[in-house]
């Protein structure tokens, strides 16, 4: 089994106008999508739209923690949680083109106790084959802190935890044990002084239509996998879909270099549709594999 853990659950509204966004202006035909969201329950997803079975975890509170956990197993994700005292973040996706506007919202505070309570009942349900992402920000309540312990407590007890984060909290992971972490190249620079090299460890930093840059274990020098060029209509998430379809593949056995290079296909045919973290399956099938250099 795949565990996708999001701190920060969101309902995901990306919406679609045909002209360009300026203040005072009624936009009333403009169309829009809605979806579970939050970086891990995007990972979720990427992995239940592969065939593959994974589980959401996180703190859900309020009506849209309601309707989150009801749109997540309407996609025959199960989700294992915790209630947290108010309610869920929103977040806004404005697309004009391939011009994307993002609004998040600040979620609301989670308990110490939550966290405790979410993390026993996971580590009790976790097996020595099954494999575990963390992704996204921290709600107000947690602190790196929060995910040392985490990664401390699960990584021992899984095949692996992979780990998006940013700012301390990605430190926290990788020097918790964390078997990748997988920052954007941004994410990676405002840290990379506080990674320190392993030799045990995945270091993969993603960086939009160039594709990722993967330090491992075998190769101390990044090797370089290259996106196949398509056309983009909304970006959003798609380091999400390839986190989710790097774990799918390694939970079937491929080797790292395979699925990450299958990884990087995955999140190309995401960018070329217009909800936030979906994935053009029949696109898929055409894109060509890259290579490894």
């Amino acid at each position: 089994m795949i565990y996708s853990i999001t701190f920060n659950p969101a309902l995901d509204v990306a919406i679609f106008l045909d002209s360009a966004l300026e203040p005072g202006v009624i936009y009333d035909r403009a169309t829009w999508v809605m979806r579970p969201g939050g970086k891990g329950n995007n990972v979720a997803r990427a992995i239940r739209q592969l065939g593959g079975a994974v589980v959401a975890v996180g703190f859900y509170g309020g009506p849209l923690g309601r309707l989150l956990q009801a749109e997540l197993e309407e996609l025959g994700i199960p989700v294992l949680s915790a209630i947290m005292d108010g309610s869920n973040r929103l977040g806004l996706t404005m697309v004009r083109g391939n011009a994307v506007t993002e609004i998040r919202t600040v979620g609301s505070p989670v308990s110490s106790a939550a966290s405790t309570q979410l993390l026993k009942q996971l580590a009790n349900q976790l097996g020595p084959e099954d494999w575990v992402t963390i992704s996204g920000s921290l709600p107000p309540g947690l602190s790196e802190k929060t995910v040392d312990v985490w990664v401390s407590t699960l990584q021992p007890r899984c095949r692996g935890v992979l780990a998006d984060l940013s700012g301390p909290a990605l430190v926290a992971a990788w020097d918790a044990g964390a078997i990748l972490i997988c920052p954007n190249r941004a994410e990676y620079e405002s840290v990379a002084a506080r990674i320190r090299p392993s030799p045990t460890q995945h270091l993969v930093i993603t960086d939009g239509a160039s594709g990722i840059l993967w330090q491992g274990p075998d190769h101390p020098s990044p090797l370089h996998i290259p996106a196949p060029p398509v056309p983009v209509k909304n970006p959003v998430g798609a380091g999400d879909v390839f986190l989710g379809a790097l774990t799918f593949f390694l939970h079937h056995d491929w080797s790292w270099a395979q699925a990450l290079s299958e990884a990087v296909r995955v999140a190309a045919a995401s960018v070329t549709t217009e909800a936030v973290a979906d994935i053009d399956l029949s696109l898929l099938s055409a894109l060509p594999k890259p290579p490894i250099t």
